[in-house]
């Protein structure tokens, strides 16, 4: 493409961005809704994933899960960290435009030196419609297992579920393990109501850091003498190349520890006859860099190792079209109105994402417009289409551009060398934060009509688990 065809892809950039993709259309109602199964991998890469490309064994369910179903090759997540990008996916907005309730003080008894980080943690305000929330309107039976602590129990995150746990943790580890969280849905499966379709939300932890595998996994990924030294940011002062074998072969092993159960719970569904009318959805929040751009962990950059994400999708309305893989951008924020579109429902007004069934159905000559992906962590900003990503930093002179065609990885800044398309993402950015303000503003009226009576049960073993992950010090 020359020059001006691709300024003109970035000019569509920043229109798409501004008028939102929305709801496209009203489906049939199906004789009988799909099961809906949606499984989150918390800090999985897409590029350790095997029906990606990965060559070391750490999916193979997942890959014959992917070749029985449908692949998103360019999937991003709104955010590089758990609470932005969940509230995104539950939501189908950006987080900057969501609406955030009062803050709750920590219980006595936390250490007085986070008392301030806690009360800074957000809450999902009950004026944005979840996903959840239009499928229990619809008549699912809805149950979500979180295992993040950003999902503690007065973090709005419940809304629309009939039963949410934040699951306890494991005492060897910061979370539950993979097998446990698998132990409890197939416990709450087992007892639910037939008669009504369900949607459950399964939220691994693995591979999030620590880095800690079951023997069983561990064994097939050998980690070697290295050492263990997760951090969000730059590595530790002596950091050795000994040191990311080992912390990535652990990585790998708790991929791995997680696809286990992943085939283990399906395989359970298949035994009582439920996976038939079951639509299994597999994805990510984020990725874990490993000094892709200097750096470890997630949270700290927007760069496109922590944004893209693994996104499969198999069975129900979604069997007819086995064996393909979707091209085109996709983001984490489509996936709410792809479900509630599969599920014969008219994708809610609220929704700023749009329904993935177009692209499924006709990959490669669908005429949707084409998305472009706005992610947002602290004073970081990124705008990413097909063949760009964008970022902006507080007090940079100009954004960073890498052109995604010629280089992938994102190793060269080309924004010198195109001004043109700079200057409109440049813009696109201000816009969003003019939005972002006016959100703010609505924010603070719904928060001056709260009441605050509620009495927040959240513990103090929650804020420990938060440390033990690597968010708080």
């Amino acid at each position: 493409m020359g020059a001006l065809g691709r300024q003109s892809a970035a000019l569509a950039l920043a229109v798409v961005a501004a008028a939102g993709c929305g709801a496209d259309r009203t489906p049939a109602e199906p004789e009988r809704r799909p099961n809906v199964l949606l499984v989150l991998a918390d800090a999985l890469r897409r590029d350790h994933v095997g029906c990606f490309g990965y060559t070391r064994p750490t999916t193979p369910f997942l890959d014959t899960l992917a070749a029985r179903g449908v692949v998103f090759d360019d999937a991003l997540s709104q955010a590089p960290q758990t609470l932005n990008s969940t509230a995104s996916m539950f939501t189908s907005r950006s987080f900057p435009f969501l609406l955030w309730g009062v803050k709750h003080d920590p219980v006595p008894g936390v250490d007085p030196e986070h008392r301030e980080q806690w009360a800074r943690t957000p809450r999902l305000a009950a004026a944005n419609l979840t996903l959840a929330e239009v499928l229990q309107g619809a008549g699912y039976e809805t149950t979500a297992l979180f295992n993040n602590p950003h999902h503690h129990p007065t973090s709005g995150f419940a809304q629309g579920f009939d039963d949410a746990r934040l699951l306890e943790r494991d005492p060897d580890t910061a979370y539950a393990r993979a097998s446990s969280l698998a132990d409890a849905f197939l416990v709450w499966h087992a007892g639910r109501d037939r008669s009504r379709p369900f949607f459950a939300y399964l939220h691994f932890m693995e591979p999030h850091n620590p880095y800690r595998p079951p023997a069983s996994t561990r064994e097939l990924f050998p980690p070697g003498p290295g050492r263990h030294l997760y951090t969000n940011g730059p590595p530790a002062p002596g950091f050795t190349a000994a040191d990311l074998t080992h912390m990535t072969a652990l990585y790998d092993a708790e991929i791995r520890s997680f696809d286990d159960q992943l085939r283990r719970l399906v395989g359970v569904l298949e035994r009582r006859n439920d996976l038939g009318e079951t639509l299994i959805i597999v994805t990510a929040d984020h990725g874990d860099e490993f000094l892709d751009h200097g750096g470890l962990g997630h949270g700290t950059t927007v760069e496109l190792e922590l944004l893209r994400i693994p996104l499969v999708m198999a069975g129900g309305p979604v069997s007819d079209h086995a064996g393909s893989r979707v091209a085109p951008l996709v983001r984490n924020l489509d996936l709410a109105p792809t479900i509630v579109d599969m599920a014969g429902l008219a994708v809610p007004s609220e929704f700023e994402g749009s329904s993935l069934m177009p692209l499924i159905s006709k990959p490669g000559t669908s005429s949707t417009p084409p998305r472009v992906s706005f992610a947002w962590i602290a004073g970081l900003r990124s705008l990413t289409s097909s063949e760009w990503h964008c970022m902006r930093s507080p007090g940079a002179d100009r954004p960073v551009l890498y052109d995604r065609v010629a280089d992938p990885l994102g190793r060269q800044d080309v924004a010198a060398s195109h001004p043109n398309i700079s200057a409109l993402c440049d813009a696109e950015f201000d816009r969003l934060e003019v939005r972002k303000s006016e959100t703010e503003r609505r924010a603070r009226v719904l928060k001056a009509l709260e009441t605050g009576g509620e009495v927040p049960p959240e513990k103090a073993e929650v804020l420990e688990q938060l440390r033990a992950l690597g968010y708080v010090e």
